[in-house]
């Protein structure tokens, strides 16, 4: 089941995905490379995603879609 959560961009590496924080319950969140790019996601950026639960156990939860809230640009992916 996937859930929309906010969230707060702790690690971001150029050419590798990005991981996160859960704003509602600190579990922690990837994003994949193809939506850390298409954000331009940085360390502390705050982000709204759309996660499901991830394949593996370790980080608990994957993006699969994501945009900056509104006012911090125009990006979604």
């Amino acid at each position: 089941m996937a859930v929309k959560a906010m969230c707060i961009v702790t690690r971001s590496e150029e050419g590798r995905g990005a991981y996160a924080v859960r704003m509602d319950n600190d579990e922690n969140v990837y994003f994949p490379l193809s939506v850390t790019e298409a954000l331009e996601l940085e360390e502390f950026d705050e982000v709204e995603a759309i996660l499901v639960r991830n394949d593996r156990p370790e980080p608990a939860w994957r993006a699969i879609r994501a945009r900056l809230p509104l006012g911090e640009g125009e990006g979604e992916a």
